[in-house]
């Protein structure tokens, strides 16, 4: 008792430390949650303030090129070639701009590229820096007006470009410049966040090698508010947000990408969040609930250790009460109630423990109309009197008796015997109970019985299977009237061979009589509109029903008549292709792809068609896709003809990336046993939305098969999956 007491101790010791983990572990979580808001929010704030900032510079820029562009004797000075004029007309604009902290630099750019004249160097004219400035180039080319960030001989800034035109005559272009200095500057005036501004190595040092300071992965930094920037961590990327501790602060940094006037990303704004308070705060409640969990564990320690104590002197009263309560509800879990005989809990335990050679299951026919004619309680008696008359019989034999639920008795034997011995003995044994007639409360009464029995060949292999193969001989003997039958292998399996004949035939008589039909599901996107249509097949049933081809496809293909139902998919869906708008996709098993008389009629109805474009084929992932070679050119050769390639099922099975890539697929529909619990299964959630992501990468549509309710689609939006289908959009039903 004292290693019960000790070990219960520690039990509970160790429950309760785990609750308090576990509290522990909730906290921590709920406070990375508060700073992950936290982190949001700052991300909000620096969208918004960059986007103002960058709004107001550019604006500035503009307002002043166009007031040069507007001033017909600047146009006309430009025009003629007259530098000196220009500049005494241009000047006043720009210390006046530059004073409003709108500008840093302004040029006049002939239309062949060569600088007429800088503002802010007059005495340097001359050059053409168009091939290391393509923005200039472009903006020459293009004629139009270009606002971007770029790099200067002077600096990074950002750029505005505006087109000059004397009599519809292009002359040249104005381009003007604020550093990002400024852009620093009124983004620290709206939001005075800590922040900086890194650009393209490669690009900066090309026209400015004096301005590389600090590099990170490929940038290097050229403006920040904050010397934390010049220090960052080894660790740090700009494709992530993380949490860093530096100088002792714990800050949250974030980068967002700049792009120039060709999409291209030139640049990474920084910003830093400081943290430490929050950090701190969390610190301290993490230790403060590590104190008083320390002192909870020490006073339930002692709680436990007296509680035990009396727990066990409880348990050593009442010890003998609970052996015989135990006994007793031991004989009550194996024991007939009536006959008090072992019933059939008691022989799966014998049988899994005692080895048996045969079994043979004893029923009484007509026993309902026994009970019917004389009543319940004559039926009892009859049960009884059979008992006996069972016991008297094979007590002389190795056998164990065992009443069985209802009106059925079970003889186990225990010893080998030879078939012929075993023959004589159940005859001997049945010849005896029908040959006894019972009178009971002045009744004559008479009983027979069928009987079904099994026995264990194989002197290695266990009896488990005695009680299913002997009930299943018992229910044959039932079923064809029969006194007497014997297990045979064939009876287990014989009702699924009738079955597959049966769905054999209905499957050839509907290929011979066309009742094939094809049923519609929609694939939409979240305004409704209608992407495709997924084709399913159905059958029409003797009685006009429709039947689903989980009964009838997989004795199709055990068959060898399922191409005939994939060519009437195919013939079928070419003839609804010149009826109607619709993109259709159909499903292709690897059996279809190899199958070369299959293959051949697609072939052949694509070659015809002119509406092959609005045809996708799904291919069936789940079962495998191990014919690289033979599939890889099958997708090239429909694709030839504009097909779209999906693969279905996709996210179970022998579904993975690695298949994605060697084949060049379009689409991948997530197989409905991820999709159907998305609402509330997180597994689920983290799955599909890391291959929604991933998906995305690699250019490919994504589909949620299974969507049957509200939230499973709103989960499906949230994750960014391409388009829904299921049964809350649609079910499958006729297009007309």
């Amino acid at each position: 008792m004292k290693q019960i007491k000790r070990r219960a101790t520690l039990f509970s010791m160790g429950l309760v430390t785990l609750l308090i983990a576990i509290f522990i572990i909730t906290i921590s979580d709920d406070k990375k949650n508060v700073l992950d808001e936290k982190t949001a929010a700052h991300r909000a704030l620096l969208k918004s303030s960059f986007e103002l900032a960058m709004l107001d510079t550019q604006k500035g820029l503009s307002s002043f090129a166009c007031k040069l562009a507007a001033n017909r004797a600047i146009v006309d000075a430009f025009e003629t070639g007259n530098r000196d004029e220009l500049y005494r007309l241009s000047i006043p604009y720009f210390l006046e701009a530059k004073e409003r902290n709108e500008v840093d630099l302004t040029g006049f750019i002939r239309a062949d590229g060569t600088h007429f004249l800088r503002m802010q160097d007059p005495h340097k004219f001359g050059d053409n820096i168009t091939k290391k400035r393509p923005m200039l180039a472009h903006a020459i080319a293009m004629r139009k007006p270009i606002t971007s960030l770029d790099v200067t001989l002077y600096d990074v800034a950002l750029v505005t470009i505006i087109p000059i035109f004397k009599d519809n005559t292009f002359i040249g272009i104005i381009q003007t410049s604020a550093s990002l200095n400024r852009v620093q500057e009124r983004l620290n005036l709206h939001s005075g966040i800590k922040s900086a501004i890194a650009f393209d190595t490669q690009k900066l040092r090309a026209l400015l090698p004096k301005a590389i300071k600090k590099s990170y992965h490929g940038y290097s930094l050229i403006s920040s508010n904050d010397p934390l920037f010049e220090n960052l961590p080894s660790s740090f990327s700009f494709s992530h947000s993380k949490r860093y501790k530096i100088n002792h602060r714990h800050y949250i940094i974030a980068s967002r990408p700049l792009i120039n006037f060709n999409n291209e990303t030139v640049a990474m704004m920084t910003c830093a969040f400081d943290i430490t308070d929050d950090v701190l705060d969390y610190e301290e409640q993490i230790r403060n609930l590590l104190i008083v969990s320390v002192i909870l564990l020490a006073f339930i320690g002692i709680i436990l250790h007296y509680g035990f104590q009396i727990l066990i002197r409880r348990i050593n009263r009442d010890a003998v009460i609970a052996r015989e309560l135990n006994l007793k509800l031991e004989h009550q879990l194996h024991s007939d109630y009536l006959t008090d005989l072992p019933n059939r809990s008691a022989l799966i335990r014998d049988m899994e423990h005692n080895r048996f050679y045969a079994l043979i299951l004893l029923n009484i026919d007509n026993f309902k109309e026994i009970n019917d004619f004389y009543g319940h309680a004559m039926g009892d008696q009859i049960l009884l009197a059979l008992g006996h008359s069972i016991q008297e019989v094979t007590c002389h034999f190795p056998m164990n008796l065992y009443k069985m639920p209802s009106d059925e008795y079970a003889i186990a034997l225990t010893e080998p015997m030879s078939s012929s011995e075993l023959d004589a003995t159940r005859l001997s044994i049945i010849h005896h109970l029908q040959a006894k007639h019972y009178d009971l409360d002045g009744a004559n009464i008479y009983i027979t019985l069928t009987v079904g029995m099994a026995i264990l060949y194989d002197p290695s292999s266990t009896s488990t299977n005695l009680l299913v193969n002997a009930d299943i001989a018992l229910k044959a003997a039932k079923k064809r009237h029969l006194s007497y039958m014997l297990y045979d292998e064939i009876m287990q399996i014989k009702k699924e061979y009738e079955n597959n004949i049966l769905w054999s035939k209905k499957v050839k008589k509907a290929i011979e009589e066309n009742l094939f039909a094809l049923h519609f599901q929609p694939i939409v996107d979240y305004t409704g509109a209608v992407i495709e249509y997924e084709t399913l097949i159905r059958m029409i049933g003797e009685e006009g029903e429709i039947v689903s081809p989980a009964l009838f496809l997989p004795a199709a293909r055990q068959s060898r008549l399922y191409s005939h139902i994939s060519r009437f998919v195919i013939d079928s869906i070419f003839n609804i292709l010149e009826s109607t708008p619709h993109t259709y996709s159909i499903n292709l098993s690897v059996d279809d792809i190899l199958d070369s008389s299959t293959r051949q009629f697609l072939m052949h109805k694509l070659s015809q068609s002119p509406h092959s474009s609005r045809l996708i084929f799904e291919l069936l992932e789940s079962e495998g896709i191990e014919n690289y070679s033979e599939v890889s050119a099958f997708i090239a050769q429909v694709k030839q003809y504009g097909c779209t390639i999906a693969i279905d099922d996709f996210g179970t099975g022998y579904s993975n990336f690695a298949h994605i890539m060697k084949l060049d697929v379009d689409i991948l529909k997530i197989d409905g046993s991820l999709i159907r619990n998305l609402d509330t299964d997180t597994n689920a959630q983290s799955l599909v939305g890391a291959i929604s992501d991933f998906s995305k990468r690699l250019g490919l549509k994504t589909v949620a098969e299974f969507v049957h309710s509200e939230g499973v689609y709103t989960k499906c939006k949230e994750l960014d999956i391409d388009y829904v289908q299921g049964y809350y959009i649609s079910e499958p039903k006729p297009l007309f």
